[in-house]
């Protein structure tokens, strides 16, 4: 018989696979245990209601939409001998969140986002899987930070978050026929982005990147 962690983890994976599919309302407690291979009851006692599986899908599929690949970037940090390295693995990390491939993860966690709206515990679970990516990029960073290679006058934290929500934001020029353009878009965020963090002025910038 099947270990509970690996049926919830079956449960879980068919509840986002609805949800991406149909929306919430995709989610059939029925049709869902009867293909996990597990019956209604065990379903219930793993989620406590259809309500508690598909908020925890919901803070799942926020989870793997994950911007940061810590371990790679953490990585590409450890290589960094002096600040103009470290601003190049920055950059380097920033442009892979402009890619064109990058759009479905910012629909699905505009869409997780989106689920928690009047509902505070599932706000709460997707706050505390928000605070711990912005967290674990935070202190990738803070060493950094503690020799003078990014601005001491700011907080980490508080740029971590604002990063986060910039990218999101993409997605507003990704919607449809939009009259802004993409690689313009990108400059002027990456512009922005390296200012906060290093104090590169654009002329500094162009200096340095081109």
């Amino acid at each position: 018989m099947p270990n509970k962690a690996s049926s919830r983890q079956r449960i879980l994976a068919l509840a986002i696979a609805a949800i991406d599919k149909g929306g919430e309302a995709a989610v059939r407690v029925n049709d869902i245990a009867a293909e996990a291979g597990v019956t209604v009851p065990t379903l219930y006692r793993q989620f406590g209601s259809r309500d508690g599986l598909v908020a925890a899908a919901q803070t799942q599929r926020f989870r793997e939409t994950n911007f940061v690949d810590s371990a790679v970037f953490a990585a590409s940090l450890a290589k960094c001998r002096n600040k103009d390295e470290l601003r190049q693995a920055v950059r380097k990390e920033l442009l892979t969140h402009f890619e064109d491939d990058r759009w479905h993860l910012r629909q699905v966690r505009l869409s997780a986002l989106g689920s928690g709206y009047a509902r505070p515990d599932l706000a709460a679970s997707l706050a505390l899987a928000q605070r711990q990516v912005a967290m674990g990029v935070t202190e990738l960073l803070l060493p950094f930070q503690k020799k003078g290679w990014i601005r001491r006058d700011i907080d980490l934290l508080a740029t971590v978050y604002w990063f986060m929500g910039q990218i999101l934001g993409r997605v507003l020029i990704e919607l449809g026929d939009d009259p802004v353009n993409q690689k313009r878009w990108n400059d002027v965020s990456l512009e922005g982005i390296m200012a906060i963090v290093f104090g590169d002025t654009p002329k500094k910038r162009a200096a340095k990147y081109k």
